[in-house]
């Protein structure tokens, strides 16, 4: 049984270098030192990505490409550590499909990397916690010396953060200076040995913070509703164009992966405990966690351009921001 790469970022170069090295990749040019077509994924970990790993454990893009051209192809995992990493690993050509947050996937079709959005993939909770005896019951309660982790500046993180500062505070930028960037693992350690006063994060982290009994601050709820969504998969422009049956191979892999866990749950769990090291937990606690209401699989994405609008609107962009959902995704995506 494959496992997946976890590859945290020193140099982008490097590691995307490395990752690929590892599993066998040829380079950027789409074809390994055999000439044997490749295709090269890249997404970050949590749950919320569980559609990657019942694609490559069940390996459906290479049947779907295999059924539709009676040709093989070579599918290559790897996994970093935030949205924007990924951007770069896009923009230097060794990787052809990707999935992040909403935001840095608005942030690299604005400003060019190469891709647009091809599915939505995942809503997911996201809360800010914070330790039982904070004294923080609001935005309004930190002060400059509480950090706040989360991944990293321009995450969707951040940019619900400063939805939430925004609407609390009246200015989004208003505890930019209290971010902390860190890894979810990590911003969860330094919560719970009290190096940070709060962390916002997401799924399976807030279910495992909530067991060690931390508790969540009125913030995000009402900025961005359960069923919005979180994690987009993007295709690069050159495999839209140049290469449509590996695309919509692609396309195909990521519905039938959602599919599979929304119809079977309880094997998607097995799958997952067994498959995903970064989740680490057993079939029963992952099966709970995919029964939460707020833990969803849907190729239709909501809420995108609500966040799109809010980072041109707040100097998170430094180009234009889209002018309708048609800039930021491919001919077919469904919702907004």
């Amino acid at each position: 049984m494959k496992k997946r790469i976890l590859a945290m970022i020193l140099t982008v170069v490097t590691a995307v270098g490395m990752c690929f090295m590892v599993t066998g990749c040829g380079g950027s040019d789409g074809e390994a030192a055999d000439g044997t077509k490749t295709l090269n994924i890249m997404q970050q970990y949590g749950l919320a990505y569980a559609p990657f790993v019942v694609m490559e454990e069940q390996g459906l893009i290479e049947k779907a490409y295999e059924e539709a051209t009676g040709e093989t192809v070579e599918v290559n995992y790897a996994t970093l550590n935030s949205g924007s990493t990924i951007n770069e690993s896009f923009a230097s050509g060794e990787v052809q499909v990707g999935a992040m947050g909403v935001a840095p996937a608005v942030t690299g079709v604005q400003t060019g990397v190469g891709y647009k959005i091809c599915s939505n993939m995942s809503a997911q909770p996201h809360k800010l916690m914070t330790q039982p005896d904070s004294g923080i019951k609001s935005l309004k309660d930190f002060k400059a010396e509480d950090k706040i982790a989360l991944v990293n500046i321009g995450s969707i993180q951040h940019i619900l953060l400063a939805m939430a500062c925004e609407e609390q505070l009246g200015d989004a930028h208003a505890l930019d200076a209290n971010i902390s960037a860190s890894a979810h693992p990590d911003g969860m350690a330094a919560l719970e040995n009290g190096q940070v006063s709060a962390q916002l994060t997401t799924s399976p982290y807030t279910f495992m913070e909530e067991e060690e009994g931390m508790v969540e601050v009125d913030a995000i709820k009402s900025v961005w509703p359960e069923g919005n969504s979180f994690i987009v998969a993007v295709a690069s422009e050159e495999l839209y164009n140049d290469d449509p049956e590996l695309y919509a191979a692609v396309v195909q892999a990521i519905s039938e992966a959602i599919d599979f866990i929304n119809e079977n749950p309880e094997d998607a769990a097995e799958l997952l405990a067994e498959c995903d090291d970064s989740i680490d937990q057993d079939a029963d606690t992952i099966l709970e966690w995919l029964n939460d209401p707020a833990c969803s699989y849907s190729t239709e994405l909501k809420g995108v351009m609500d966040m799109a609008n809010f980072m041109a609107a707040n100097g998170f962009l430094e180009v234009d921001g889209p002018s309708d959902i048609s800039d930021l995704v491919f001919d077919g995506v469904k919702g907004n």
